[in-house]
């Protein structure tokens, strides 16, 4: 299973803030990542939707954890940012396979996606930027709170 860009890019967002314990502009955290600020604007938005994040506009303004990096669940995020898409279109709509009822395939590609889904459940934000400090994030020239 492939996460799109915009959860990779979520992610990245929220370990940034969760690592710097700050509020940052969307501009920073792009500069930092070398990725397009317009998608991130976009992935930023979407964070803020669903409760993640909160955005203070205008000059001064940026964006910011909505609650603290240990009550940030990976795998909720990742969940509700895919949206379960999965591998085949079989698993979500089996009325299109003519394998079905019964099809072995579906069935193990649903608890390989649960058991994806299972790992990451549990994990924190906070738990990623623990992690963090002793390489990945450490090598952007970030400081830390």
């Amino acid at each position: 299973m492939k996460l799109r860009i915009q959860t990779d890019y979520a992610l990245r967002t929220l370990m940034y803030l969760g690592y710097t314990g700050r509020s940052a502009r969307a501009e920073d955290i792009a500069n930092q990542f070398v990725i397009s600020k317009d998608h991130l604007v976009k992935v930023i938005q979407l964070l803020a939707k669903l409760g993640y994040v909160r955005t203070t506009p205008g000059r001064g303004g940026g964006v910011s954890l909505a609650m603290p990096p240990d009550e940030i669940d990976v795998g909720e995020v990742i969940e509700r940012i895919e949206q379960r898409h999965t591998v085949l279109d079989c698993v979500t709509h089996p009325e299109t396979c003519p394998l079905e009822p019964g099809c072995r395939l579906r069935r193990l590609l649903i608890r390989a996606e649960d058991a994806f889904y299972k790992t990451l459940a549990g994990t924190t934000v906070a738990d990623l930027c623990l992690h963090q400090r002793r390489g990945g994030m450490a090598n952007l020239p970030l400081e830390p709170e």
